[in-house]
């Protein structure tokens, strides 16, 4: 458990920026005053801007120098005052941008006078948390061995905060530049990992974009880790809204949850465990109080390719509501994703404090994509696709279009099996009634003297539906995740028969009069067929396409 939460191995991401900006904020270091530490030295010359109008699309763009930090937060969390702040308010919250705590953002909201972020330790706040291989890079922690490689932006387990190098203020937008610590270490072990972020108050939302940059000088190959793309940590154990049905986007009845599976005999809670599942809708939201006329109060957390989450509480018994208290409740984007060791990501995500039926309104009113649609290509890399189980490509960014994966296995008592290789899409929220055809444009490559055609498949998952298996003793938290219950993929899979030349192709599958093609696909799977039980590794597979679209041949 990171903070004493539980802690997991975590696209329609923008990446509408990229190669629009180049000016780096430490190429700008020292061209103006850097922070000051109490009000006595705050400038009166240079107070917080007022908030333009927001443009369209985001750029990504860094100010031109570094700015002071205007605030000062003289309360403590414990022994450890807030200190200096960017503070930025509307007639419903106050956002504030914390220097001591890597740039990670209080809420505060002014109809229930309350904070709505816990800053327990620096495993807790809000934002991005990213993971990657080896798992083993942790086992010299004195606490969180096996969590592998965790950069993270508001520091480390040591209670050592991530340096911010830099701070300005662009076009409404607080800006900072953190340097990732390791979370698991305690000794402000500095990480090769950057994290960019723009945040900026919206009348009752906060809109966050933020830039990852890897520049890490191991250049290993690991395998896909769950990642927090974003998360949020909520004071107090609170009430949970999301929606898994088949109906999205027409304000059908959400479920909500407290998250406790039962209560004991002696008092005490077994809640529920940390077992990502399926929405429908991108957004999660946490109760924190109520609106004048009783109607609950929520504060929403929203993103664009928000359908594979997960959501906890912890320190129940507590019944701590403060921004230093142990209770919280927390709520997570998980995408698997790959770290790759020079890569870039772009992010956007938003805050919405309201009723749920505000939180809606604002989800609804996005752009989304409603049937799959990917492109392996220079521009896009994975598409947000993984190797699961043995496999290797050639890493993000993309220096040639097409992603070339070779499938080398497991092994288990001595044995290197490929068979349960797959490659895994993103999960979205895809009407099967909106389209009934699936094209993949693909090359194969089998092993020396495999047959001129093999037989690999296409499985599909359901809205409701676990992929792989639950844990039994969590029946209410199954009902409410997987109310379908767990995926049978010889009833949700179709062959897809493959020429073995090594050239792409463009190939149609049809779902038409399936009978679980139904209500919202989640995901897709490229795999293995049950038989044989064993497949040498080496098989290269090459994806060009994989959508509703037919890209020709």
């Amino acid at each position: 458990m990171r903070g004493q939460r539980s802690a997991f191995f975590i696209l329609s991401v923008s990446l509408v920026a990229v190669g629009l900006w180049t000016c780096q904020p430490e190429e700008l270091a020292g061209t103006g005053p850097i922070g000051a530490e109490d009000p006595s030295n705050l400038p009166s010359y240079l107070p917080a801007p007022s908030l333009p109008p927001l443009s369209h699309p985001f750029t990504y763009q860094v100010p031109a120098r570094q700015s002071p930090w205007p605030d000062y937060n003289a309360s403590r969390i414990y022994d450890k005052v807030v200190g200096p702040t960017s503070v930025q308010e509307s007639p419903t919250l106050q956002l504030e941008v914390r220097k001591e705590y890597g740039a990670s953002i209080q809420i505060r909201d002014k109809v229930t006078n309350q904070p709505l972020i816990n800053f327990y330790d620096l495993g807790r706040e809000t934002g991005m948390t990213s993971y990657g291989g080896p798992r083993s890079f942790a086992d010299d922690s004195p606490r969180w061995k096996n969590i592998g490689y965790n950069p993270l932006q508001a520091g480390d387990d040591g209670m050592n905060p991530s340096p911010i190098l830099f701070h300005g203020f662009i076009n409404g937008w607080i800006y900072t530049k953190a340097q990732c610590l390791s979370w698991a270490h305690q000794d402000a072990r500095l990480l090769p990992f950057y994290y960019e972020q723009w945040v900026r108050l919206d009348g009752n939302k906060v809109h966050v974009r933020v830039r990852l940059t890897h520049e890490r000088p191991d250049k290993t190959f690991y395998g896909a880790e769950e990642q927090e793309w974003p998360m949020m940590m909520i004071n107090g154990a609170r009430k949970v809204h999301f929606y898994n049905g088949s109906s999205p986007y027409t304000y059908d009845k959400t479920t909500v949850t407290d998250g406790i599976e039962t209560k004991r005999s002696d008092g005490s809670y077994l809640l529920h465990q940390g077992t990502p599942f399926g929405l429908t809708e991108p957004w999660q939201a946490v109760e924190f109080g109520a609106n004048p006329d009783g109607v609950p109060r929520l504060i929403g957390l929203y993103c664009s390719d928000y359908f594979w989450a997960n959501y906890t509480v912890a320190g129940v018994a507590a019944a701590e509501t403060w921004e230093g208290g142990n209770t919280h409740t927390y709520t997570s984007n998980r995408p698997m994703a790959h770290l790759d060791s020079d890569n870039t990501w772009h992010k956007e995500y938003t805050y919405i404090v309201g009723t749920e039926q505000e939180i809606r309104d604002y989800v609804y009113a996005q752009e989304r994509i409603n049937r799959p649609d990917f492109m392996f290509n220079l521009f896009n890399g994975r598409s947000g696709w993984v190797i699961i189980d043995g496999g290797f490509d050639q890493k993000e960014p993309f220096v040639t279009n097409n992603w070339q994966v070779t499938f080398t296995g497991k092994t288990e008592n001595g044995l290197t099996n490929a068979r349960g290789t797959k490659l895994v899409s993103p999960t979205g929220s895809w009407k099967a009634s909106s389209f009934q055809d699936v094209y993949i444009r693909m090359a194969y490559s089998g092993r020396p003297g495999s047959p001129a055609q093999q037989q690999l498949r296409l499985t599909w998952l359901l809205n409701g539906q676990a992929p792989d298996g639950v844990d039994d003793t969590f029946p209410t938290q199954n009902r409410l995740r997987f109310p379908r219950g767990v995926r049978k993929p010889a009833e949700q899979s179709v062959p897809l028969t493959v020429f073995n030349d090594g050239k792409l192709h463009t190939y149609k599958i049809s779902f038409a009069g399936h009978p679980m093609w139904k209500d919202i696909i989640q995901r897709f799977d490229i795999n293995h067929p049950d038989t044989p039980s064993f497949v040498a590794p080496g098989e290269v597979i090459t994806l060009a396409y994989f959508g509703y679209r037919n890209p020709g041949n």
